[in-house]
């Protein structure tokens, strides 16, 4: 029997679960670090305390699969695995030693070691079986612990995409969180200045040092004086907004501080009361990014393993999260500056209890032992 850690009742809880089964494309997997995602997780724990079915991310039972292929011919068939009913699932992040492969996986053996994705898979558990796409080799010198963040580094890798910002230009990101950090260090290694915003100092700081070109710690107008200061008037080229906040203040601000044209990134949750005036007049385009990148919420993407050609989708789901394994085994990301809780996966409740302290942790890694 596998253990695995759900949430129920706005508690922590470790269960024991049958040992999964692959398919034919699946990878079965034993983890060795899970990462929690301070955000996402901390969302669903509390949704439990009124309703389980509401707190499940993915899938659950109101999600919508839209189509976005013809249906003159008979599609692949496997579908995510549902979520338990009387407990919401958490985690979406690890790494790990491969124990067997689905009869379809061509590249990967026994021994390998693979980072992993997917909310519908890739929880928090001592074994898990997850779709090939949905994995990828963790090179030899990769730190195992730093690897299991590929998810939250191909969310990052994403939105940074879809601000389509180039080499020169200048983004700014709206929150300093472990999604924020990330951004700002991969668009400062891109050679694109980043202005950083939050009211978290400490985490400005940080965001400084590594390679934010200005902090702001509100959405006053002399944030926006100092922004236009240095864009020689004009303002940032995007704005990502990474942060939570139940009011549409970010997401009007972002306005302001774009140049004419520029774009805004939807990556947190936030109020979406927009201001029409400050919005036409930035002539901006907004658009969403939707988690690790095209391929996600797709069937047969993730669990029946039918890649996007590399001609029509450059960058798929698959393809960022090997693109953050690559910057890591080139050390241009480095998350050892990023203070996180180590935890034994047996003690997960007292990681949870301290992400959700007041001064927490930006993260915090389960650790399965050897």
């Amino acid at each position: 029997m596998a253990r695995r850690v759900l949430a129920q009742g706005g508690e922590i809880i470790l269960r024991e679960v049958p040992d999964p089964t692959p398919g034919p494309g699946d990878v079965l997997v034993r983890p060795r670090y899970s990462v929690i995602s301070p955000g996402t997780e901390r969302s669903i724990v509390r949704a439990t305390r009124t309703s389980v079915a509401a707190a499940h991310e993915y899938p659950n039972a109101d999600y919508e699969w839209r189509t976005v292929r013809s249906g003159a011919v008979r599609g692949q068939t496997r579908m995510p695995q549902p979520p338990p009913d009387d407990a919401a699932s958490l985690g979406y992040s690890l790494s790990g030693t491969v124990v067997a492969v689905g009869d379809d996986v061509l590249d990967l053996r026994p021994g390998d070691l693979v980072a992993c994705s997917g909310s519908q898979c890739a929880y928090h558990c001592s074994l898990v079986s997850v779709p090939r796409n949905l994995t990828v080799p963790v090179p030899s010198g990769v730190d195992l612990a730093a690897a299991a963040h590929v998810t939250l580094g191909a969310v990052s890798i994403e939105a940074l995409r879809r601000t389509e910002t180039r080499f020169g230009e200048t983004v700014a990101v709206f929150g300093s969180g472990m999604l924020g950090l990330l951004i700002a260090q991969l668009a400062a290694s891109a050679g694109v200045y980043v202005v950083a915003l939050d009211t978290n100092t400490d985490r400005l700081a940080l965001a400084t040092r590594l390679g934010a070109v200005a902090t702001l710690t509100d959405t006053s107008s002399d944030g926006l004086d100092r922004v236009r200061g240095l864009t020689g008037g004009f303002g940032v080229d995007a704005v990502i907004v990474a942060a939570a906040d139940p009011s549409s203040t970010l997401v009007n601000f972002a306005f302001d501080l774009l140049r004419p044209g520029g774009r805004v990134v939807a990556l947190g949750d936030f109020g979406m009361d927009l201001d029409r005036k400050r919005f036409f007049g930035a002539q901006a385009t907004f658009v969403p990014s939707i988690a690790y990148g095209p391929g996600r919420y797709d069937p047969v993407y993730e669990e029946n393993n039918v890649d996007l050609p590399i001609s029509v989708v450059r960058w798929t789901e698959n393809r960022n999260m090997g693109h953050f394994v690559r910057l890591l085994a080139e050390k241009r990301v480095d998350l050892d500056v990023m203070t996180s809780a180590r935890v034994p996966f047996d003690d997960a409740p007292a990681a949870y209890r301290a992400l959700f302290a007041d001064d927490s942790p930006l993260t915090a890694v389960l650790d399965f032992g050897d």
